[in-house]
């Protein structure tokens, strides 16, 4: 267990930001289809602008570096936070981890070449993008769709069933009715 969060909700490092309902923040973009988003607007979701402008800032830059080099090295961060006067402390603890817990980016660490491996060794890392973060989107859509298709097919069967049965109901009672009349009509 990571910490004692109970009560407080998932911690930001950990959720994505969905704005109000209904996506009207985004207007036509969410639900216009040939309208294509760029990062600012995918990275609203990881890092609302609303609530971390900073980090949102340096995710978009950061993420748009990314995309242009396929893939950068401890010195090209170093490179880009200096060009851009960012923290490379923020973008490492910050942005790189939050990116790659969503699968936006792939990490690799490599080793040190000119020293022997042991635990306290420092391993720089690098980036590239990763297309992780589509796939688990697209399966959960998927999986959500299913549900509701399962469900909307079930109450679907029920109510054709409901239907057969107050059917055979009416037909049953129009049957005894008519018994009954044939009766009467005999016995009197």
């Amino acid at each position: 267990m990571v910490g004692n969060h109970e009560g407080k909700g998932i911690p930001s490092r950990h959720a994505l930001y969905f704005p109000e309902k209904g996506g009207r923040k985004y207007g036509t973009k969410i639900w216009d289809y040939s309208y294509r988003w760029n990062i600012d607007d995918l990275l609203g979701f990881v890092f609302p602008g609303e609530f971390s402008p900073v980090c949102h800032k340096i995710a978009v830059d950061y993420l748009e570096y990314l995309v242009e080099k396929g893939e950068v090295t401890y010195q090209d961060k170093v490179e880009f936070c200096n060009q851009h006067n960012y923290s490379i402390n923020t973008l490492n603890k910050h942005i790189i981890p939050k990116l790659y817990r969503f699968g936006l980016i792939h990490r690799t660490r490599e080793f040190p070449k000119t020293t022997a491996w042991n635990i306290k060794s420092k391993r720089r890392s690098y980036e590239h993008e990763s297309q992780q973060f589509s796939s688990f989107l697209r399966k959960i859509a998927d999986e959500w769709e299913a549900i509701l298709n399962t469900g909307r097919l079930k109450r679907k069967h029920e109510n054709q069933k409901q239907k057969e049965t107050q059917k055979e109901i009416e037909k049953q009672e129009k049957q005894d009715w008519e018994r009954w009349e044939k009766e009467r009509a005999l016995g009197c």
